[in-house]
């Protein structure tokens, strides 16, 4: 019985959603027997499964998107990994691992696997963050401490219990007549969630600070941002919401968004629902943008670009996902040394334009994302303490 077979990978896919009937259990079983290599694949398959159907993410998927073209792509064009037919019969939960086993067992020969697994001390992010209230104080917050209440300003009191902070309706109004600032900080490795006074609810990724007053005041809520976070903003008519990076100001009409400061490129934003409109911090112009629409800075030529994409793949982050759309290895790396706080080391200029796609959980090993990206990448990663080398 063939490796390379639309049926098997159907199997296999029903098999780890436990749909399997008698039938297909005894053909699938008839197919491990027939080959020691099957049993490594299949075990593989289930061993080191990397997205759960469970997840709200992926579940809600569509067609283009769950039954995604999976192809792995080098500048010069060495290697193509290109398994069409087999696709439509594999579910999402097991598309990157089932496609990387299948490659690896038809070309092992020529795969260059890790050299060093001294991850140790790698661990994924967690929830902690930094604030610094207005008086100049600062608190540690993590996700394991109990319910407390701080005090971030004169007379005003917050809630934190895990990973999040509230700030209360309540107790904000008695302050509006006073511009109070706090600062949010989360560290490289790290996640949190927040809850404004006025009800909007905010995630915030690795590497990112936010600036915001304790109770708005007058007749806007305005935020400034550096790193990437994920808004579900609290409608207002009558107080619009404004989100200020360096480079771009965002107005906010009750919406949900996100915004990344960080991406090489430029500022990039991403409207999953609702109304924004994306304002050059120089003035010049302001465009309107609609749901399921990308905004993208232009550092060198301050131009705003807007074009259509699957908003997913710009906000799994936050639902405990990574999800790598032929990305490149240089902007992959990036993100994961932000999320596991490591840093990373490119022998090579080369190396940086390999390009992978793959959607795997944010809380796995890293060493498990390494593995995925050797299988199908011409790639060799050395890891040694927090650092992390590239080579071909």
């Amino acid at each position: 019985m063939e490796l390379y077979n639309e049926n098997i990978a159907r199997l296999i896919q029903r098999s780890l959603l436990g749909e399997l009937t008698e039938r297909e259990r005894q053909e699938l079983e008839a197919w491990l027997k027939d080959s020691r290599e099957h049993g490594v694949l299949f075990n593989k398959v289930k061993r080191d499964m990397r997205v759960s159907v469970e997840s709200p993410v992926f579940c809600s998927l569509n067609d283009e998107f769950a039954w995604l073209k999976f192809k792995t792509i080098t500048r010069k064009r060495k290697r193509q990994v290109v398994i069409w037919h087999m696709l439509k019969y594999v579910a999402v939960i097991a598309v990157p691992l089932i496609i990387s086993v299948f490659w690896y067992l038809g070309q092992r020969d020529n795969v260059v696997k890790l050299a060093s697994r001294s991850s140790e001390t790698i661990v994924p992010g967690e929830s902690k963050a930094v604030l610094v209230a207005a008086d100049g104080k600062i608190h540690e917050l993590n996700g394991k401490q109990e319910q407390q209440v701080i005090e971030v300003g004169e007379g005003v009191l917050v809630k934190h219990g895990g990973s999040n902070l509230v700030y209360d309706s309540v107790v904000a109004a008695e302050h509006e007549n006073i511009l109070e600032m706090n600062t949010l900080r989360i560290p490289r490795g790290g996640e949190f969630q927040l809850t404004l006074s006025d009800g909007t609810v905010i995630y915030l990724n690795s590497a990112t600070k936010l600036k915001y007053p304790v109770a708005f005041n007058g007749k806007e809520r305005k935020v400034y941002l550096s790193g990437e976070a994920y808004f579900e903003v609290a409608k207002d008519v009558e107080r619009p919401f404004y989100v200020v990076t360096d480079e771009l100001e965002i107005r906010v009409y009750g919406t949900e968004f996100n915004v990344d400061t960080r991406g090489k490129g430029g500022v990039r934003t991403v409207l999953v629902n609702g109304k924004i409109g994306a304002r050059d911090r120089r003035g010049k112009y302001e465009v309107l943008m609609k749901q399921g629409e990308l905004a993208t800075l232009d550092r060198k030529t301050g131009e705003i670009v807007l074009r259509e994409v699957d908003v997913r793949r710009y906000i799994a982050w936050k639902d405990g996902f990574f999800a790598f759309e032929e990305e490149s290895l240089e902007e992959i790396m990036n993100t994961l040394s932000l999320w596991y706080n490591v840093d990373v080391f490119f022998q090579s200029e080369s190396v940086k334009g390999l390009v992978f796609t793959g959607y795997m959980r944010r809380y796995s090993d890293v060493m498990d994302i390494l593995d995925a990206i050797t299988d199908v990448v011409d790639v060799h990663f050395d890891v040694n303490g927090r650092t992390i080398i590239v080579s071909k």
